[in-house]
């Protein structure tokens, strides 16, 4: 009986999984033709994703537990997509900051939208703000901690205080890459990029010791 339950609860587990990849795909497509996340009816984010509204409401009890959950999984993609810069050494060379800053931007652009309806809801929605403070505050965290072990090492300049600079970086990007990347082709994903990785590079890395 026990294996049975367990079998059970593996397959609600898969289904759900799968119903979450629907609504993901299903919102992400509205958000694209225009519509505010405020605007997107349960019915219709249901419906364009092929599940029933009953079925949605056995998962989540509101979009905005919806717009958490999601944003949860894009929270890891795009921490992932930092340590590619933060996580390592510093960068001995403008080029090879690029590169990482170029990965960081492959990975938020094509979730721009669902990060813009992430902002939007933040500002009015307990949880979803909760989700995204987690998200700045482990940037933050984590790229303050890269400034202090650079400094250290003589390969972050040390007349930038870590914690604020870290802050004012975290909150450039975030919008910034709103801004630049929702919509856009490859020449302003590249814009970005080079903007990105202009004002790390001078802030950061330029004249070190």
């Amino acid at each position: 009986m026990a294996s049975v339950t367990r079998r059970a609860h593996g397959s609600r587990g898969r289904r759900r999984q799968e119903n979450l990849a629907k609504l993901l795909d299903a919102l992400e497509a509205l958000l694209a033709e225009g519509e505010s996340f405020t605007e997107v009816s349960v019915e219709r984010l249901a419906a364009r994703a092929g599940v029933s509204r009953s079925t949605f409401y056995v998962h989540f009890a509101d979009k905005g537990r919806l717009l958490s959950e999601l944003t949860a999984d894009v929270v890891d993609q795009l921490l992932e997509a930092g340590r590619g810069w933060w996580g390592h050494d510093p960068p001995a060379t403008r080029p090879e900051l690029r590169s990482r800053a170029a990965t960081i931007v492959a990975t938020y652009r094509p979730r721009a939208e669902l990060m813009r309806a992430v902002i939007d809801s933040s500002s009015h929605d307990p949880a979803v703000r909760e989700v995204f403070r987690e998200l700045t505050g482990r940037y933050v965290a984590e790229i303050t901690a890269h400034i202090v072990a650079g400094q250290a090492a003589g390969t972050v300049r040390r007349d930038v205080p870590p914690g604020p600079t870290a802050q004012m970086l975290t909150s450039m990007a975030e919008r910034g890459f709103d801004r630049m990347l929702r919509g856009a082709d490859d020449a302003a994903a590249d814009d970005a990029v080079e903007a990105f990785t202009a004002i790390v590079w001078n802030t950061l890395y330029r004249d070190a010791p």
